[in-house]
C-alpha cells in the first residue's frame, strides 16, 4: 500500500517528467517540442511530409530511424518526422485523429481497437520476437516477491501494462489484488525507482542497462529463448509494428509502400552491419545516445521480413485475451496487411 509520502513523490515526479517529456518531433538532426515541420525539398523534387507517432524515443523503432539516418525515406520522395507520446494509447489516439499518419506501436493496439469498431492496419514488424523484461529490486527474487508491490507499466491499455499483468498472472499473482501498478512517463522511471518509489518496471534495451547498473535483477526476460516459449507460448511475437488507418492507406496506397519500401531496405543494412555501426547511425534519435552493447540486446528481437505470422498474430491475440485488453478474438485479415512488405521485399 502507498504511504502518503510516497504518493506525493510518484505525483511530483510525473509532473516533473511531463513538464519536460512533451510531445517532440524529430527530424535529421534536430528534436522540436510540440512542433511541425514542413515539407521539404531536394532540388525539383519536392518531399511528401510524413509524421511516426510513437512512445518516446523507442529501441525498436531502430529499423525506421535507419531509414531515415541513411536516406532512404528520403529516396522514396518522404520527409519523415517522429513525434513522441507519453504512451501508446495517446498515439493511436492522434493516428486516429488524422495528425499523423503512421504509429509505431505495439501490436495489441490494433486489436483493442478494431474491437471498438475503429479499423487500423498493421503494415509491418519491426520485431519478430517479444523483446521486453520485467526488472524489480535485488531483494525480489521471484514474481511471487512482488505481492503489495509497486510496478510502473504505463496506462492501462498499453502494451506494457499487458505485459507486466501477463508476467503477474504467470507467477501467480492477481494482478488487480496482489501488485499497485502505475503509469509515469520514461523519464520519471529511473528516478522512481532511485527514490524507492517502485519496485519494479518493464523495460527493455536502454531502460534495461540503466536498471541493471543500479542493481536491478531481471524477474522475466523475453530475450531468453526459454522464457519466451513459457510465457507466451510461441517462438514469435511480432510485437512492435506500425499502423496506419485503413482509410488512409486506401487514398494513400503509394505513400504507404514508399514507407514501407525504406523500412524494409533499412532492415537489410541492419542485418548485415554491427551493433557499434547501428549505434553511431542512430545516436541522435536517442536522448543521450545509445552504446553497441544495447544495440546488441535490442536487436536479438528485430524482424529482418517485417512480416506478421499466424502464430504471432494467435501469440498477441491470446495474450490480449487472457489480460483483458480485447474480449473475443480478431481475425489476422482485420487487422493486417503485408501487401506492402511482400511487394517491397519483391524489389530487392
Amino acid at each position: 500500500m502507498f504511504t502518503m509520502k510516497r504518493n506525493l513523490r510518484i505525483v511530483f515526479l510525473l509532473i516533473s517528467a511531463l513538464m519536460v517529456s512533451a510531445a517532440t518531433v524529430h527530424s535529421g538532426n534536430e528534436v522540436k517540442e510540440n512542433a511541425s515541420l514542413p515539407a521539404t525539398g531536394s532540388g525539383d523534387k519536392s518531399l511528401q511530409s510524413i509524421t511516426v507517432g510513437q512512445p518516446g524515443h523507442d529501441d525498436y523503432g531502430v529499423p525506421l530511424y535507419l531509414a531515415d539516418k541513411l536516406g532512404y525515406f528520403k529516396d522514396e520522395g518522404l520527409a519523415v518526422q517522429f513525434m513522441n507520446f507519453k504512451s501508446s494509447p495517446l498515439s493511436v489516439a492522434s493516428l486516429l485523429a488524422g495528425e499523423i499518419q503512421f504509429c509505431l506501436t505495439s501490436y495489441d493496439q490494433a486489436l483493442k481497437t478494431f474491437e471498438k469498431g475503429k479499423i487500423l492496419k498493421i503494415v509491418l514488424t519491426t520485431t519478430e520476437k517479444h523483446p521486453w523484461c520485467l526488472l524489480a529490486r535485488p531483494e525480489i527474487k521471484t514474481v511471487k516477491d512482488l505481492k503489495g508491490k509497486t510496478i510502473s507499466a504505463k496506462m492501462p491499455g498499453s502494451g506494457p501494462r499487458a505485459f507486466a499483468t501477463s508476467i503477474v498472472i504467470n507467477g501467480g499473482l492477481d494482478p488487480n489484488a496482489d501488485v499497485i501498478f502505475v503509469d509515469l512517463p520514461e523519464t520519471a522511471i529511473l528516478p522512481a525507482y532511485i527514490n524507492g518509489d517502485i519496485d519494479a518496471t518493464v523495460g527493455s534495451g536502454i531502460r534495461k542497462a540503466e536498471m541493471l547498473s543500479r542493481g536491478a535483477v531481471v524477474l522475466a526476460d523475453m530475450n531468453d529463448p526459454a522464457q519466451h516459449k513459457a510465457i507466451l507460448e510461441a517462438d514469435t511475437f511480432p510485437l512492435k509494428v506500425v499502423l496506419a488507418t485503413d482509410d488512409y492507406l486506401k487514398t494513400n496506397p503509394e505513400i504507404a509502400q514508399k514507407f514501407v519500401n525504406a523500412a524494409y531496405r533499412a532492415m537489410q543494412w541492419e542485418k548485415t552491419h554491427s551493433s557499434a555501426e547501428i549505434a553511431q547511425k542512430v545516436a541522435e534519435y536517442f536522448l543521450g545516445g545509445v552504446n553497441p552493447e544495447v544495440v546488441d540486446d535490442i536487436r536479438r528481437a528485430f524482424s529482418h521480413t517485417g512480416l506478421v505470422t499466424a502464430e504471432g498474430h494467435k501469440a498477441i491475440e491470446k495474450q490480449s485475451l487472457s489480460v483483458g485488453l480485447i474480449n473475443k478474438p480478431v481475425p489476422m485479415e482485420s487487422v493486417v496487411d503485408m501487401s506492402y512488405q511482400e511487394k517491397a521485399a519483391a524489389r530487392q
